[in-house]
């Protein structure tokens, strides 16, 4: 309670300064700036737990601008990261408060997105739901402080000239490594965060700057001829000229507006002229394209009347990469495709293992813990391979899923003995407190 008492503390002197800041250049400029709001969305875990969900949250916000292109934003919240609804091992609650500094890319108006960078203050309290979360018990029942570095970006809708809709999206690295309740020492960990909210501004956000009467009279005046001595002579002479120049229009506007469409209607022909030549290039361009695809059909036809099997783009290294891009982005059954088919094309490669390894990181992603422990297997086959440390674990993990303990227990054993120097003799020793 300590803790939370002196972020709330925080906060309000943070609050207290925006808004008096905001009220001195509302007095100065006769235009306040601040904006108050309210955010809600999601954030995900990124630590030492494999799987992780989205938890709610949400966020009270200040907005003062300092500029056009420059705003400082204030935050105040409250979240929660989990593992997700199938898994429900652990959950931690977070209260956060953070400063940022937000660069606009655009001129103000009705869009305006743009990039922000900042840090803030964060107090967590860890749950283990489950016995066999990843965590400790020694983080439960206590709060603890930490700090957070974020970065990200967002998108600004005016709805109204006071009213805005508020998109953003920023990740926030943690100083510690202990929001999953497990600090292993390997990385630090982070979240992101997803929100959409609403901002009321206290008076008129700035927007594009409106010229004054004194500028369109001096414009008025350049283009009507007057000159900068005639500006030097006195305010009363030049408006003089001025409303003699504009009397002057009034009487010849009928020939002014047919010599504005006049050079309209010669920027139209121009712009006629360059969209005809565009198409006469797209046309040249179709037909080039034809041409190809049927050189590239004739090929294919001949190359299947020899029986050669047609060139496939990129060798190994690429469609490996292609491969784990689709394990990472969750499409296990094409990636398994993608290493199976690799194994069969190259089956001397260096890599042929590590194929054989993500096939097994694959059926694990589906939950066939089964078929992942008979992968996994066939990975001590090769003889020159660096996954039999990562095989050993996953093994583990295959059977801990299995409830076979005893089994679990052995491969997790194994680890520590055989492989002392593997980067998971940590996260076995971990698995091994929950047998």
């Amino acid at each position: 309670m300590k803790h939370i008492a002196i972020l709330l503390l925080v906060t309000c002197l943070c609050l207290f300064t925006i808004v008096h800041g905001a009220e001195t250049t509302a007095a100065a400029k006769e235009q306040p700036n601040i904006g108050l709001g309210f955010n809600l969305g999601f954030q995900k875990a990124y630590c030492d737990v494999l799987h992780t969900g989205a938890g709610l949250a949400g966020e009270f916000m200040a907005r003062f601008y300092l500029g056009k292109y420059f705003d400082l934003s204030f935050g105040l919240g409250y979240g929660t990261l989990n593992d997700g609804f199938t898994y429900n091992t652990f959950q931690t609650s977070l209260i956060n408060g953070d400063l940022k500094a937000n660069i606009h890319l655009t001129k103000p108006g009705k869009f305006n997105p743009y990039v922000s960078i900042g840090a803030g203050v964060v107090s967590f309290g860890y749950t283990r739901n489950k016995p066999w979360a990843i965590g400790s018990e020694d983080f439960e029942d206590e709060r603890f402080f930490d700090g957070s570095f974020i970065y990200g970006g967002g998108m600004e809708v005016m709805v109204t000239p006071q009213t805005a809709i508020n998109l953003l999206a920023d990740y926030r690295f943690s100083t510690g490594d202990a929001l999953d309740g497990a600090e292993l020492g390997k990385s630090k960990d982070g979240y992101l965060n997803t929100r959409v909210g609403f901002t009321y501004y206290l008076g008129k956000r700035p927007t594009r700057a409106e010229p004054s009467d004194a500028d369109l009279l001096a414009l008025s005046g350049t283009e009507y001829g007057v000159t900068s001595g005639a500006e030097a002579s006195g305010g009363n002479e030049k408006l003089a000229m001025f409303e003699a120049k504009l009397d002057k229009l009034e009487a010849s506007d009928t020939e002014l507006s047919m010599e504005q469409y006049v050079r309209l209607k010669s920027r139209v022909d121009e712009l006629n002229g360059l969209i005809e030549n565009k198409d006469e290039e797209l046309d040249d361009l179709k037909s080039t394209l034809t041409f190809k695809n049927q050189r590239i059909a004739d090929l294919e036809t001949s190359l299947q009347r020899t029986g050669t099997a047609p060139y496939t783009a990129g060798g190994f290294s690429a469609n490996y990469e292609e491969a784990l891009r689709l394990f990472y982005s969750r499409n296990y059954r094409s990636a398994i495709n993608g290493f199976s088919d690799l194994m069969s094309r190259y089956p001397d490669h260096d890599l042929v293992s590590n194929c054989q390894y993500w096939i097994g990181e694959c059926l694990f992603g589906l939950r066939e813990y089964s078929s992942a422990a008979d992968a996994f297997q066939k990975v001590f086959t090769y003889h020159h391979t660096t996954k039999r440390d990562d095989a050993t674990i996953m093994l583990g993990r295959c059977h801990y899923n299995m409830n076979e303990r005893d089994k679990a227990k052995s491969y997790f054993q194994a680890l520590i003995d055989e492989y002392p120097e593997s980067e998971y003799t940590g996260k076995a020793r971990q698995w091994l407190s929950r047998l």
